[in-house]
């Protein structure tokens, strides 16, 4: 038995053969969330809103050839031109590029988000491998962000979030890969990664801003490795980071202003503060973030275990690798500015924290290392690997039973579609035969968000959002050219402000009621 201990042992690290296990593993993990499936489904489940928005930036980029910089919603807004930006448009452009030669297929979009994601967490694969020299624990910890509930819906989703969070990733490994043989190219690509990152979603440059204040600590003085500096060009490297920072205030100030002078008020390009709640409305939305935390973005015993990790990380802090302890504590920082900032939504609103879970990563690297370095007898284990590995096969299943959940046509996160909005992805026909063509506008009065109906049944015009039955408001967009009124939720009828509106029916499919404005 011992003989056979010692031979698993000598065979934890194999990095010639580990990124095709990763791949193979990444796969059956996939299958076993069901991907397959899910890959081919409209948008649909938790945060729909958020779907539709943008894949109605993307579709207007393949049917209406907008430039690069003039991204629009199918929602035509105030002005009605339904101008309007909240990220650098790069992808929703590119997917527009590839439906032009492949057609509108949303598989698409979701296969391009999904591959993003796997690159970014094969290059924390081979982040942790390089610097632990050992695969097993590698793909371990790697693989438990793949066992999240929260990455695994949205890395087979629609939003920026996951293409973001995958860069930030990718500029992690170059920027390691940079400190271990100081070559100037590592760093360039590591710049560049998180331009990219940041310019997708601003909040996945939590590390980059963790790794420049590395970069002025040990230009104050502080030394991070012993057998030479980290930094060792840092007037050149200097303006490479002030770079990245321009680029973002460059971008954002471009699309603050567009948003001012098109359509305000679609996207948020701002923060959402603690201050700005009274102490009840804290309390409440603390225990919606506790909750998210338990059930959404983990199982429960992960984020205590990475509590406890955290904790002896702060209590042996003197047997940790320096730099990734410098790290942790910067990043740790910023998790803790980021939930203040954006307080107001983290209730309710999971994909705002995905840039959070880059914290996970630097806690699990500086324990291991320190655990490595100071325990060994635990840290080569066979016993302490069989736990992982258990630990993460829950994690697995939770975040199976989750995607089960999510995508459950019986149950309340997926009951809108079901219910709903559903019937628009088939209504094109129908609404053809009936006499409105493809350039009509439409008022989608029963829908509350920006573009859920109108994208899914490929219809310009309004929804409820910003008119709200409102007389004044009905006879601007009526003025913009709203020429029909569409009911899909019974509900409405109930509404007394519509009466107006609903003297001249001309069709009715399924769920849905539609009239001559």
């Amino acid at each position: 038995m011992k003989k056979l201990t010692t031979e698993i042992k000598n065979h934890y690290y194999f990095p010639r053969y580990s990124g095709w296990i990763f791949l193979i593993l990444f796969l059956i993990f996939s299958l076993f969330y069901n991907y397959q499936t899910i890959l081919f489904l409209a948008p649909q489940s938790i945060h729909i809103w958020r779907q539709c928005d943008c894949l109605s930036i993307a579709m207007n980029y393949f049917q209406d050839n907008n430039p690069f910089l003039q991204p629009s919603v199918h929602n035509l807004g105030s002005d009605g031109t339904g101008k309007s930006v909240s990220e650098f448009p790069l992808l929703y452009y590119a997917i527009g590029q590839l439906w032009k030669i492949f057609g509108h297929h949303e598989f698409i979009y979701r296969f391009l988000v999904l591959l993003f994601f796997f690159f970014g967490l094969l290059s924390l694969h081979k982040l942790i491998e390089n610097i632990l020299k050992d695969s097993i624990l590698a793909l371990i910890f790697t693989l438990l962000l793949f066992s999240s509930p929260t990455l695994v819906f949205y890395a087979n989703n629609f939003l920026m979030n996951i293409p973001a969070f995958s860069l930030a990733l990718i500029g992690l490994y170059f920027f390691f890969r940079f400190t271990e043989t100081s070559k100037n190219r590592y760093f360039y690509l590591f710049a560049l990664s998180y331009a990219l990152a940041g310019l997708l979603k601003i909040t996945s440059l939590l590390s980059f801003v963790a790794i420049f204040g590395l970069f002025l600590l040990e230009l104050s003085g502080v030394q991070m490795m012993q057998e030479k500096k980290i930094f060792q060009h840092p007037k050149k490297q200097l303006l490479l980071f002030l770079l990245v920072f321009c680029i973002q205030i460059l971008w954002y100030w471009y699309a603050v202003s567009y948003d001012r002078r098109y359509n305000g008020g679609f996207f948020l390009l701002g923060i959402l503060p603690i201050w700005d709640f009274s102490l009840a409305q804290i309390k409440t939305t603390l225990e919606g973030i506790n909750n998210q935390i338990m059930v959404t973005h983990f199982l429960k015993i992960t984020p205590s275990a990475l509590l406890i990790m955290f904790i002896l990380i702060i209590i042996f802090y003197k047997k940790i690798d320096k730099k990734l302890f410098v790290l942790t504590i910067l990043c740790s920082i910023g998790v803790v500015l980021m939930v203040l900032l954006f307080f107001q939504v983290l209730d309710s609103h999971d994909y705002y924290a995905i840039d959070l879970f880059i914290i996970v990563p630097f806690i699990s690297l500086s324990f291991l290392t320190g655990l490595k370095n100071n325990f060994n007898n635990i840290y080569t284990s066979v016993l302490f690997r069989v736990m992982l590995v258990i630990i993460l096969c829950y994690n697995v299943d939770f975040a199976r039973s989750r995607m089960i959940s999510r995508y459950d046509p019986g149950g309340w996160e997926d009951d809108l579609f079901v219910k709903y909005v559903g019937t628009f992805c088939e209504i094109k026909p129908y609404l053809h035969s009936i006499g409105i063509k493809e350039n009509d506008r439409v008022w989608s009065m029963s829908d509350n968000s920006i573009n859920i109906s109108l994208y899914l049944m490929n219809q310009k015009g309004w929804t409820n959002y910003g008119v709200d039955t409102h007389p004044a408001n009905v006879d601007k967009i009526k003025k913009l050219g709203a020429k029909y009124l569409v009911i899909y939720n019974k509900e409405d009828y109930s509404n007394k402000d519509i009466q107006p509106y609903i003297k001249h029916k001309i069709g009715e499919y399924k769920n849905v009621d539609i009239y001559r404005l």
